[in-house]
């Protein structure tokens, strides 16, 4: 006697086979993308942060313990680990520049920097490097 067979008989473990080649594939972009997305919106909370410790630097009698300061506690508010993020006051960093003895008008560059592997939701050991944001004011 002769047996029929359908033709979805013949492919039963195909779907699963193109599931497992495809599935790694298919999330580690969607993971990468999401980091692409969390790295643009660090460096953005970073600029925020430098905007911010910029604007206390511009103050007549402010310090650069004030700036540092700032800039941590904005991205303490925020749920960025500050105790690994660097501040640079117009290129040194932010303890040993004397902002007060400043003449007016002069421009205050501030520059907030963390790196990548702190602020990644994914574990990334093959990206390394830094996420800066800048601001710059004149002196009151």
């Amino acid at each position: 006697m002769l047996v029929v067979q359908s033709p979805w008989s013949l492919r039963r473990g195909a779907s699963l086979v193109e599931f497992a080649v495809v599935a790694p594939v298919f999330f580690l972009i969607v993971l990468g993308l999401i980091e692409i997305g969390r790295a643009c919106m660090v460096t953005e909370l970073l600029t925020e942060a430098a905007r911010r410790a910029c604007r206390q630097g511009v103050i007549e009698g402010t310090n650069s313990n004030a700036i540092q300061s700032a800039a941590a506690n904005y991205l303490a508010s925020v749920g960025i680990n500050s105790e690994s993020v660097n501040v640079y006051v117009n290129d040194a960093p932010a303890g040993s520049t004397n902002v007060a003895a400043m003449p007016a008008y002069t421009e205050i560059t501030v520059v907030v920097t963390a790196p990548i592997a702190s602020v990644a939701w994914t574990p990334i050991w093959f990206v390394t490097g830094n996420l800066s944001g800048q601001y710059t004011m004149r002196r009151e």
